[in-house]
């Protein structure tokens, strides 16, 4: 055990944590075919049980992403490449763009910490769902990061009862007590309405772009309104006596 702790606070893992950053910053600028091959020579160098967590997760997430064949080579098109998506603040030579000096990586820095934190297998592949959403354009990168920090906050778990229980509820009103209310309302996915709470409009958008993004969902076109509490003005006070 002392000799762990030594190693955590030497040079030398603060260089290898450093070098996985880099190697998966390096990742997310290459085309889809060098990607994966990059990926799958990192699986097999020797690293830290950490390192091959995110390694297996970071596979797991492009491969969902572009959906590789036999030969390893996309089958997938987007509007958009993933350095495209993440361009607002990472310099990409092939596009042109220099990026800023001052947040270089950061949205990719980002990514990388939500693979890194990833509990399950799955969750790469709710990332990868939502991934694909943005680069169809169809979700923004600010809506998808919002999206990723739900997945990121709530168990598996709770999230397969998520799946289950909004569609079955849709517009109606939850009035009975529930373990995960409070999780979902950390996050945004409920709120409170009158007589109960109800799922809000991130709630639909996850379960269409992020949980169930290649399934039939549709998002309601009415979503009850949150219940708006705040102090009583004196005047309206002296108007019920």
């Amino acid at each position: 055990m002392c000799v762990i702790k030594k190693y955590l606070k030497s040079g030398s893992a603060n260089e290898e944590i450093a070098k996985s950053v880099g190697n998966a910053i390096g990742i997310m600028n290459k085309d889809p075919v060098s990607a994966i091959k990059a990926v799958n020579q990192l699986l097999h160098l020797p690293s830290t049980i950490r390192d091959g967590i995110l390694w297996e997760n970071f596979s797991v997430y492009l491969r969902h992403i572009f959906d590789y064949d036999e030969n390893d080579e996309p089958r997938r098109k987007y509007k958009k490449s993933l350095s495209e998506l993440l361009a607002n603040q990472i310099p990409n030579e092939e596009a042109g763009y220099e990026g800023k000096p001052k947040d270089l990586c950061e949205n990719a820095k980002r990514l990388i910490k939500l693979l890194d934190e990833t509990g399950t297998i799955q969750k790469s592949v709710y990332y990868a769902n939502l991934t694909r959403a943005a680069l169809n354009d169809e979700i923004t990168v600010g809506k998808f990061f919002k999206l990723c920090n739900c997945i990121r906050n709530i168990i598996e778990e709770d999230l397969e009862f998520l799946i289950c229980d909004i569609q079955s509820q849709v517009e109606k009103t939850i009035t009975d007590d529930r373990e995960a209310i409070d999780d979902f309302r950390s996050v945004g996915l409920i709120k409170e309405v009158d007589g109960g709470f109800a799922y809000t409009l991130r709630a639909f958008e996850l379960l269409k772009y992020g949980l169930m993004y290649e399934q039939y969902v549709i998002i309601p076109n009415t979503i009850q309104e949150r219940i708006i509490t705040g102090s009583i003005p004196s005047t309206d006070i002296n108007k019920l006596f």
